[in-house]
């Protein structure tokens, strides 16, 4: 007894140090359990996923082969430690060859897809959704006049960026280790060749420069311009706030004298169309009707024979009057977002489509830092859906030319610029459960 009461003596005579010593030691217990929770889970999955690496090959089958497009300042310079310890084991222990990619900005990405000449059998974005939009961009560039060649290339999506929008539809619902479960999940989809296809959409500059064209860029997700879009791309500066940081951007850039600057701008948009005559695309439906079921030995049957769908439709035969006809409407407000279907992860479209969301005319600072924190939280949009569109011009008022778009949290200059919806062109690997 007298051993327990001098040590309670000395712990309160010495009460800083004591509150350090048991803070530290939590913390390495706490560490410790995680360090070996990861180590039971990625050993328990290398050991299903070696049933894939054993299972002979067919000797006319070559073994599967990615290119890995890897971002290494992507998670603050963890993405390349993190694909090496979570999902590179897996790939190699699935029989899968890899190439692995360091890409150093956007544009080398872009260039070293639509430089590509290895052959492959998917191309992996180890990165975030800046990642994802560049290797897409790549890929739409490469095959441009060809959209059945990039639907037959897959895009593995590894979510290793500090916004992974796309892959935050299909891979959540954990507690613990949430982001080492999502690795691991987003691997197997690779190895399962689980695929699904998703929209893109294509952006293009309405005042193109003939003499030096840019070319077009190509997104997943999100055009975004406003307010609380401005303040997200200025997280990472307050740095300083540690975790807080998310939430610091919007209580400090909510004082600021411009908060309801507007996004002023002329909108133009046609209606979404199902198909039809106006809209069809002579390669794509014959791609849909034929390639999609077609064998080596089809080359030599007569060009006649075709291979039909059940549910294929002949949409050169459909007659719509409104399809293509431009709708034009003014926009006042300070925040504006054209979303595609993929980030609302909608499992049957009837009528593939882009959102476009606006938010109010005028904020006040607790409601602009409210639905700040809100968006961080629970990825609640500060905006309310207003119609559905599938091309749009978009044409900003001059005055906002020192603003920036942000297209899959990209930034992009604001200039007048054309948004056209391409219904299921991308392949991407998925969950089961997606597809």
């Amino acid at each position: 007894m007298a051993k327990i009461l001098n040590l309670l003596k000395t712990i309160r005579n010495n009460w800083k140090k004591s509150v350090l010593g048991v803070t530290a030691f939590s913390y390495g217990i706490s560490y410790g359990k995680q360090t070996y929770d990861a180590e039971q889970l990625m050993r328990q999955c290398c050991e299903d996923v070696a049933k894939y690496g054993d299972t002979s090959c067919p000797i006319n089958v070559r073994p599967r082969h990615v290119t890995i497009i890897l971002n290494p300042a992507a998670k603050k310079r963890k993405a390349k430690k993190l694909f090496e310890k979570y999902c590179e084991p897996l790939l190699h222990l699935a029989g899968i060859s890899t190439t692995i990619i360091d890409v150093q900005s956007g544009s080398h990405a872009r260039n070293v897809i639509t430089n590509l000449e290895t052959s492959t059998d998917a191309i992996i974005v180890a990165g975030g959704d800046g990642t994802l939009s560049d290797v897409t961009t790549g890929l739409m560039r490469k095959y441009e006049h060809n959209l059945y060649s990039v639907r037959q290339c897959p895009i593995g999506i590894l979510p290793l960026g500090s916004t992974n929008t796309i892959a935050s539809m299909f891979y959540r619902g954990y507690n613990d280790l949430a982001d080492i479960h999502h690795m691991i999940d987003a691997t197997m989809a690779i190895i399962k060749n689980n695929i699904k296809a998703i929209d893109t959409i294509q952006i293009k500059l309405l005042e193109n420069d003939p003499e030096n064209p840019v070319k077009p860029i190509y997104a997943v997700g999100s055009i975004k311009w406003g307010a609380w879009s401005d303040t997200h791309a200025r997280i990472d500066k307050y740095w300083y706030w540690g975790s807080l940081r998310k939430y610091a951007a919007y209580v400090f850039n909510g004082y600021k004298s411009d908060l309801n600057w507007k996004c002023n701008a002329v909108m133009k948009y046609t209606n979404p169309c199902k198909g039809c005559s106006h809209c069809y695309s002579k390669e794509l439906a014959y791609n849909q009707s034929t390639n999609l079921n077609r064998r080596w030995w089809h080359a030599f049957l007569p060009k006649k024979q075709t291979f039909v769908s059940d549910n294929y439709v002949d949409y050169s035969k459909v007659i719509n009057e409104d399809c293509g006809t431009l709708y034009e409407m003014p926009i006042s407000t300070t925040e504006l977002y054209i979303t595609t279907e993929n980030v609302m992860n909608i499992p049957v479209k009837s009528m593939p489509s882009l959102k476009i969301a606006l938010g109010p005319e005028n904020i006040s600072y607790t409601t602009f830092v409210e639905k700040g924190w809100k968006q961080e939280m629970n990825n609640e949009f500060p905006v309310n859906a207003i119609l559905d569109a599938k091309d749009i011009e978009l044409y900003p008022d001059r005055k906002n030319e020192d603003r920036m778009f942000y297209i899959d949290y990209e930034e992009y200059e604001l200039r007048p610029i054309q948004i056209k919806l391409l219904p299921q062109s991308i392949t991407i690997f998925c969950p089961e459960s997606n597809r």
